[in-house]
């Protein structure tokens, strides 16, 4: 009997120390994320950082191997740089940027505008009309901004008739010698031209007969400049003879 005792004992205590098998070291399904659920994920989150075509598109590569302008900037979102006017067949957006930006009144005299004016009289002593390209109406901005069937062509006309203007009034005098720049002082009051006067798209500013004034032998004088107006905030001569009388 105690035999048996001890055998059922012995028998009892084999068992509990038998061991377990030991437990899988792989994680259970459930706790591990599959492959099929992670590849959209990472799919996603590149989708997410990486450039849109159509954002590659609108800004393009920085120039001169660097960081990008202010204008490369500003033109990613469809209006044009402060300072800068529309390209030719803008939409209507930038039409009304533009508009809204040239409502605001050039300054009647600056230093910008005095050297302009300056290269202005330097092309009428030397009779050189290149000279004075830079007091001219741009023609980029023009073609936006002039409602005529062929705006460039118009613009080309007005421009031969300006470098024209510049010969003339070289030949005012039968010498320049001593003549030196003084100022340019801009002339009637600028008056708002609205869209749709003057059949021109775009409102401007506008002045009549401002005064290119120098000194030449130690007296005053000056050459009227006909027409200016108002272009993202600098006065620019559309006409500077009387092209009236053309």
């Amino acid at each position: 009997m105690m035999k048996q005792v001890v055998v059922g004992a012995l028998a009892v205590m084999t068992g509990c120390a038998a061991p377990t098998p030991a437990p899988d070291a792989r994680p259970a399904e459930s706790a591990r994320p599959s492959s099929a659920a992670a590849a959209p994920t990472a799919a996603a989150g590149a989708a997410a950082t990486a450039p849109r075509p159509e954002d590659a598109g609108a800004l393009g590569p920085p120039q001169n191997g660097g960081a990008r302008t202010a204008a490369e900037a500003a033109a990613t979102d469809g209006s044009p740089p402060p300072g800068s006017p529309p390209v030719p067949g803008a939409d209507t957006g930038a039409t009304a940027t533009a508009l809204a930006t040239n409502k605001i009144l050039p300054p009647l005299e600056s230093e910008e505008l005095t050297a302009r004016a300056r290269a202005l009289f330097d092309a009428i002593v030397r009779n050189e009309p290149a000279l004075a390209d830079p007091f001219w109406f741009p023609k980029e901005p023009f073609i936006p901004l002039k409602d005529v069937k062929d705006p460039g062509k118009y613009w080309d006309h007005l421009h031969a008739a300006y470098a024209n203007d510049v010969k003339a009034m070289h030949r005012k005098r039968k010498s320049w010698e001593g003549a030196h720049f003084v100022g340019f002082e801009v002339g009637s009051r600028p008056k708002w031209v609205p869209p749709g006067d003057e059949v021109n798209k775009i409102g401007y500013y506008r002045s009549f007969h401002g005064k290119l004034k120098y000194e030449i032998d130690g007296k005053p004088a000056s050459l009227d400049v006909h027409t200016i107006i108002s272009w993202q905030g600098r006065w620019y001569i559309t006409h500077l003879g009387d092209f009236k009388k053309r």
